[in-house]
């Protein structure tokens, strides 16, 4: 008998490119069992087509961002039960054989996640094999993804994202749900960073693809309203998993770097505020 397996959308004000998505996942050459979109209170007119759909399990709370939208997509997937929660954003679409190839490689991997491709179907080499978490003057990137392991048909890799893998049930029995503090961005290196502590490898399937719709900003260090939760993120994870001189120092780099990155006195403001959030506050 085979395992089941709930595909997870999480979306925010993106009804073309959802109703794209959706499309890709229903017509999967292997299926999954259910379909549970989270709205996180779109404005554009998604809820009202959402509620349109009879073949999905519509889920719609105030905008908690991706780590709010992946906590409770993940959370009401593991309740009902299912064996395999195949999670992504509203802005990658799957190939027809994604989630079948998912599922038929290596079982000794509980995670699985499909090669990323960009609007010039190019596969992104950005994925994390490993990170960095013992020398504070290093970067946080230790080793990325390249030409040459594309010609595997895995690659094993920490730094995952949370566009497109699938997760077994197992996994979050044993480590529990992604950490909703964190609102967007580095959710998911945090996620995919426990797991791998707690034992569980994952790996990229090669041969399984994802296409981003939205390809990733050329300059992420250009200042936006992200930006304080960029610096946020990054130090959280240094506090979270980082030596003792990781945990204390690198932080102070994030601090140095984007105050020489900041163009006016608002910017300076974003690092402080970040800085404060980050080494100070709480991430439970």
């Amino acid at each position: 008998m085979s395992e089941s397996v709930a595909a997870v959308v999480i979306t925010f004000n993106r009804l073309e490119l959802l109703k794209e998505v959706l499309s890709a996942i229903k017509n999967q050459s292997r299926k999954p069992d259910k379909i549970i979109v989270v709205n996180n209170s779109s404005t554009d007119g998604t809820y009202e087509w959402l509620l349109e759909q009879k073949d999905i399990l519509l889920i719609t709370q105030e905008n908690l961002g991706s780590s709010g939208g992946q906590f409770t997509g993940l959370k009401v997937a593991y309740e009902l039960g299912y064996d395999w929660i195949w999670t992504m954003d509203d802005d990658v679409v799957p190939d027809f054989y994604c989630l079948e190839n998912l599922l038929k490689s290596d079982s000794r991997y509980l995670i699985r996640t499909p090669l990323r491709f960009d609007s010039n179907n190019q596969p992104y080499l950005n994925d994390a094999v490993s990170y960095n978490f013992t020398n504070p003057v290093r970067s946080l990137w230790v080793e990325l993804i390249n030409d040459e392991v594309l010609k595997r048909d895995f690659i094993e890799a920490v730094g995952i994202t949370f566009e497109g893998p699938l997760i077994h049930r197992t996994v979050i029995e044993k480590i529990g749900l992604p950490n909703q503090k964190f609102f967007i961005f580095a959710d998911d290196t945090e996620f995919f960073v426990r797991a791998n502590r707690a034992g569980f490898r994952s790996i990229i399937v090669t041969y399984s693809k994802l296409y981003r719709k939205i390809d990733l900003p050329d300059d992420i260090y250009k200042f936006t309203w992200k930006t304080f939760y960029i610096i946020r993120n990054l130090i959280w994870l240094d506090r979270i998993f980082g030596n003792f001189f990781v945990k204390y120092i690198r932080p102070f780099g994030y601090l140095i770097i984007w105050l020489l990155r900041s163009k006016s006195l608002s910017d300076v403001r974003t690092v402080f505020k970040a800085f404060k959030s980050g080494y100070f506050d709480s991430y439970n």
